[in-house]
């Protein structure tokens, strides 16, 4: 047994985070958006499809 880190990466302003499977999910801060998609060129597009995030303020 093993366990993997989750790779991230944003997109559009929205995260989108690679979990086992491999599964790509889009989140929107805490909020996953849409489905579960099985290629990371699906889970980028739509959140290119959403309207622009802006950046966190900090």
């Amino acid at each position: 047994m093993g366990w993997k880190t989750s790779k991230i990466e944003y997109v559009n302003g929205y995260k989108i985070v690679e979990v086992e499977g491999p599964v790509f999910k889009v989140f929107d801060g805490d909020r996953q958006l849409g489905d579960d998609f099985p290629y990371p060129g699906e889970a980028a597009a739509y959140a290119n499809a959403l309207p622009v995030r802006p950046p966190p303020r900090g």
